[in-house]
């Protein structure tokens, strides 16, 4: 009696014998033997990333993944095709087996955060809320050995970590409220507990007014910014740019003609335009000028890759490497790609910037926190003291609600018929 699953026995058999029966199954599926390969590819690819249980993540998930990540229509049908041939031989996974601690049977933090990191990625969060997320993850599972294993457990770990950083540490509300959002995810989608903490509180919905400075202010301290953090802050006052959207910014957003610049992907996943304030349109022309002969040297020394969206550096071939991709704003010298050892010459430091923003204030004599967000504040503000509606400012700034932008009114300067009963 056979022992092939086609016989309708029960399989046995290592894990060189499963490979040797798929190879089997794909001849006799005739699938053609030059997607062989690809087929065990794929099977590899899914056991990596569920290794302990398919639970959420049944072959049909895991296409409609593969999907959501840029791959092409038949790519996700013949990754469908091959795990259906791999479940009907071998139900039970038999590789990659999870990291344990020894002598307590539960997965380690180590193999839940990598869990974690890889589900965010693949619901399409930003690099920096993924990465935030998992320091808030490494932050409670330090000194701590292994996950809790039930939800009380993990319901006493969180509600224990929240109220040393509001105790202990004094942490504003706003950073509670973040650790709260991280440890959720970890908690209910990664460990599969319910999380029953208490309630949040008037504290965290306490209200910050911006910090904004005065016209004249922004002027001296652009003035003091040396080429090109003149033209890079200019723009972000200019046009009201989150920092991550003007480091972002790449030469294809930019229509000196029409006088715009796009941002894409911004804040929620939204596009806008902005209009191209007149004043930088030289300055700017001649800043891509000379980023363009940059790029040309570095593309000989091979630096000019860049990271593309959505999986088009298989659609577009030699795209990372196209001009019209690059970054607006490039390092002053090559670095280190996060997590390989690739050299590209890759945006700009987040640290660096407003280093440079801070040296240009204390140059300026402007005392306070000077920021790259506050200039975002100051667009706003001074927009609202010119007389722009705020339905308006609303567009430009990319807020989803009204109210956010009525904050401005807040801080814009008194109109002249507000006087103080002094000055009577």
């Amino acid at each position: 009696m056979s022992n092939s699953p086609i016989d309708g026995g029960p399989l046995v058999a290592g894990e060189s014998d499963l490979w040797a029966l798929f190879g089997l199954e794909l001849e006799r599926a005739q699938v053609p033997t030059h997607q062989r390969p690809h087929f065990k590819r794929w099977v590899e690819m899914w056991l990596q990333s569920s290794p302990t249980t398919r639970e959420g993540l049944e072959v049909l998930d895991f296409a409609k993944r593969l999907e959501s990540e840029g791959k092409p229509e038949w790519q996700c049908r013949q990754a469908y095709q091959a795990l259906k041939i791999w479940i009907r031989l071998n139900p039970q996974p038999i590789t990659a087996k999870p990291e344990k601690e020894a002598g307590t049977g539960a997965e380690s933090w180590a193999t839940v955060l990598k869990r974690m990191e890889a589900n965010l990625r693949a619901k399409r969060y930003s690099h920096h809320t993924v990465k935030v997320y998992i320091d808030w993850g490494k932050r409670l599972a330090r000194g701590r050995e292994t996950p809790p294993l039930d939800s009380k457990g993990a319901s006493s770990l969180v509600q224990g970590f929240l109220d040393h950083l509001a105790l202990v540490e004094n942490l504003a509300p706003a950073t509670i409220a973040q650790a709260r959002n991280a440890l959720a995810w970890l908690v209910r989608k990664e460990l599969g507990f319910e999380l029953e903490l208490l309630e949040k509180g008037g504290a965290h919905h306490s209200k910050r007014l911006p910090s904004v400075i005065a016209p004249d202010a922004v002027r001296s301290i652009l003035d003091c910014c040396p080429s090109p953090w003149d033209l890079f802050f200019g723009l972000q006052y200019g046009c009201g740019f989150r920092l991550a959207e003007l480091l972002d910014l790449r030469i294809q957003d930019i229509d000196l003609d029409r006088g715009v610049l796009v941002v894409r992907s911004g804040k929620g996943d939204k596009d806008r335009v902005l209009p191209l304030p007149k004043s930088l349109r030289l300055r700017l022309d001649r800043h891509l000028e000379q980023r363009r002969l940059l790029w040309i040297d570095d593309l000989k020394e091979g630096l000019t890759k860049v990271d593309l969206p959505f999986g088009l550096g298989r659609k577009w071939p030699g795209a990372e490497t196209s001009w019209e991709w690059q970054h607006v704003f490039g390092a002053s010298r090559p670095l280190r790609y996060p997590g390989s050892i690739e050299m590209r010459r890759w945006r700009p430091l987040e640290k660096v910037v407003r280093v440079a923003l801070r040296e240009a204030a204390v140059a300026a004599g402007i005392p306070g926190r000077i920021h790259p967000h506050l200039l975002r504040h100051c667009y706003a503000t001074h927009l609202v003291e010119l007389g722009v509606p705020l339905s308006e400012i609303q567009e430009l700034m990319g807020h989803a609600r009204l109210e956010t932008t009525m904050i401005y009114l807040h801080v814009r300067s008194p109109i002249e018929t507000r006087i103080s009963p002094l000055d009577r």
